[in-house]
């Protein structure tokens, strides 16, 4: 009969160990995916803020306009 460390012995994979390249790769794997996750988030802010000046832009272009034509119209 075996004993369990002989058992062990002769049932254990023959598998090197990667010494932690693993947990490396993942690592930078991980960071490669939160800069560009980051990028994107960020870009976008910048677009929708771009957008909403632009509205209140045009709201003020609108209402300077509308003083404008109603200004002239008014009898003097």
């Amino acid at each position: 009969m075996l004993s369990l460390t002989e058992w062990a012995m002769i049932f254990k994979p023959n598998v090197s160990k990667p010494n932690g390249f693993i947990l490396l790769e993942v690592l930078i794997a991980m960071s490669l995916i939160a800069g560009a996750w980051i990028g994107l988030v960020n870009q976008y802010q910048v677009m929708a803020m771009r957008f909403v000046q632009s509205q209140e832009k045009r709201i003020q272009i609108r209402a300077q306009m509308n003083q404008f034509e109603i200004a002239q119209v008014k009898p003097k």
